[in-house]
């Protein structure tokens, strides 16, 4: 700990009044109950005698664990792939979705599929850029709902057809993917011509599709993608003739109606030794932690020397987490997240934002290329555990968005040649 200098006093003014002043006003936006009284005296208190002292030697235990299900149903999106990471293990993704009619739907007499094709637009990707997966397209046997909650351990178990109705190459780079499904499925389709004409029946008779990749096989190949069901452009097309036309086209649609589910499964013991995370679900802490989206995993934060300032005269002016980046064994580059998320726990499984994100310019999250770390503020949420306002002093960096995110990122941890920090400036009063 070491004070700043006295002839440095008047350039301490500024960055020691403008934290606190972010502060009543954070105060004021999560808190219109809270007396503002008692941070206005601080605040005459820290003006009076301004000497900010700065500590950045409070240790940080970090451990790693496996987040439970998320929720993953009534999504636009899905994830789909199968990646071998060298860090993460296998990772692989799937969903499985209806699919309904745009409108009642009279094939004519005599009637006989052409074609059919699963046309899936594609967003994001993550993983090896040369590797080429196989998509494979099943049909489904299990009624999905659109008022069920479904989350990412949701099994389809046998409920998918013994083999696929179709498949096709994905390319990384790909913004479309048509699948070209048997003829043989189409026309089981279109068999039953009454309950191609009623929105219940045909859920009834076609139940959805299930899709999948195949997996891969070395450590650094395959990756995932991100597919957007409800895009206009994806679609399940059948191709027919009848006895008036030969080229006749009829779509079915994903909507907001339909049931829909992403499924994810993480085995980590498929990374090779040497470079696989070393401590799961152990409250042990070694010289990286990690952080994966798709429901993978998270590192917990402890402080226990912040319970020294507990019930005291401190006055926090800015707490500051930087967290160094560490780089991929193997030269295997995921790319790095746009944003970290640092939450509590309410309850057993539920996390939320520290309250500090509410102001996001101030609690920044991003990285920093100057010294490719990450930034996060949280004064607001470290203060009301000081004042006994909050009982948490654990935190936990997870992924932004854990349930469709496919980020992922080793970070640097205390015990590390360039650690992760926890920054404090604080007044006492």
């Amino acid at each position: 700990m070491r004070m700043f200098e006295r002839g440095t006093r008047e350039k301490a003014w500024r960055p020691v009044i403008l934290p606190v002043l972010f502060l009543i006003l954070l105060a004021a936006v999560v808190s219109c109950e809270d007396e503002a009284t008692d941070i206005g005296l601080e605040l005459k208190s820290v003006l009076g005698r301004v000497q900010p002292v700065y500590v950045d030697t409070l240790r940080i235990h970090t451990s790693v664990w496996t987040m439970d299900s998320v929720r993953t149903d009534h999504a636009s999106g899905y994830v789909l792939g199968d990646l071998l990471d060298p860090v993460f293990g296998r990772t692989r993704a799937t969903f499985a979705t209806q699919y309904r009619l745009s409108n009642p739907w009279t094939p004519g007499n005599n009637a006989d599929v052409d074609s059919v094709k699963l046309f899936l637009v594609i967003g994001d990707y993550k993983g090896n850029e040369i590797t080429q997966q196989r998509i494979n397209v099943y049909e489904s046997f299990r009624t999905l709902r659109y008022d069920t909650i479904y989350y990412s351990t949701f099994e389809m178990g046998d409920s998918i057809s013994k083999w696929p109705v179709g498949s096709a190459m994905y390319t990384p780079g790909d913004t479309m993917v048509t699948v070209y499904l048997s003829r043989t499925f189409g026309r089981k389709i279109i068999r039953d011509t009454a309950v191609l004409k009623d929105q219940a029946l045909f859920l009834s008779h076609f139940k959805g599709l299930y899709v999948a990749t195949d997996p891969v096989s070395q450590p650094g190949e395959g990756g995932t993608i991100s597919v957007t069901l409800l895009a206009p452009e994806t679609y399940l097309a059948i191709y027919y003739h009848n006895d008036l036309s030969d080229n006749l086209m009829y779509p079915f649609y994903i909507n907001g109606y339909c049931g829909r589910v992403g499924m994810y499964r993480h085995d980590y013991g498929e990374a090779p030794a040497g470079t696989a995370i070393r401590y799961l679900n152990q409250e042990k802490s070694d010289s990286v932690c990690y952080m994966q989206g798709l429901s993978g995993v998270y590192t917990k934060l402890s402080i226990p020397g912040l319970e020294r300032y507990k019930d005291s005269s401190v006055v926090l002016n800015k707490v500051t987490l930087v967290v160094p980046y560490h780089e991929d064994p193997m030269g295997y580059a995921m790319g790095k997240p746009s944003l970290l998320a640092l939450r509590v726990r309410r309850g057993d499984s539920l996390f939320m934002d520290v309250v500090d994100r509410q102001v996001p310019d101030f609690y920044d999250g991003k990285y920093n290329e100057d010294d490719d770390s990450y930034y996060i503020n949280f004064t607001k949420q470290v203060q009301d555990y000081l004042t006994g306002k909050s009982d948490t002093r654990d935190y936990y960096i997870v992924a932004d968005d854990p349930a469709f995110g496919m980020d992922r990122l080793i970070m640097n941890a205390w015990d590390n040649s360039r650690p992760m920090r926890l920054i404090l400036m604080y007044t006492e009063i």
